[in-house]
């Protein structure tokens, strides 16, 4: 299922990139291009490199900032029930709020695009959850806040360059939007981090 939710979301991008007028510089050397089969339109999409990888991709994006404000959730909830520094659970709070929030904008977004977010969160995303979540106690909320200033920072310099650069105007307003809320996350997470060394 999630391969053929990943095709189509793939797919989705190209047609919408074709209809737009397509990639201002064009790569010649398109030997790791990927040609994908539009079963509607019986036409032939082709999603070169330019447009398949680097940080600026709208799939990439997509599929970071949902997979990333999932984790953000649902750690911050287990932050609030977890954390012995009420610092740390107010932090939580707010991950919820403000995560749940830019998740259901980024989903309305995707929805008006015809576009499925991704249901699940990535492996990296599971696998930093899981392993916070094996903290208790002190060591719980020193390790939560110290990984908070860290994704927070990833998210922070995703957020700008897909503002400043991306393809899609939908989702570079989004992430414009949304990043003064990472910014101030990222403030706060740092303050609380130092503060319980």
């Amino acid at each position: 299922m999630k391969t053929i939710t990943f095709k189509l979301l793939l797919m989705a991008i190209a047609v919408t990139m074709m209809a737009c007028g397509g990639q201002q510089n064009r790569n010649t050397d398109n030997n790791d291009s990927t040609a994908m089969q539009s079963d509607t339109a019986g036409t032939t999409a082709v999603m070169t490199d330019d447009n398949v990888t680097g940080s600026n991709n709208d799939e990439d994006f997509i599929k970071e900032a949902a997979s990333g404000g999932m984790m953000e959730v649902e750690l911050g909830r287990y932050a609030q029930q977890n954390a012995q520094n009420p610092r740390v659970r107010n932090f939580g709070a707010m991950m919820v709020r403000d995560h749940s929030k830019a998740n259901e904008e980024l989903k309305a977004i995707l929805t008006q695009k015809n576009l499925n977010a991704p249901a699940t969160m990535e492996e990296k995303h599971n696998n930093m959850m899981n392993d916070i979540q094996k903290k208790t106690g002190a060591d719980f909320d020193k390790e939560y806040m110290g990984e908070m200033v860290d994704d927070h920072e990833k998210d922070v310099d995703k957020f700008k360059r897909y503002a400043e650069n991306g393809n899609d105007p939908e989702l570079k307003s989004f992430a414009a939007k949304t990043l003064p809320v990472l910014l101030m996350h990222q403030d706060s997470a740092k303050k609380i981090r130092d503060a319980i060394k």
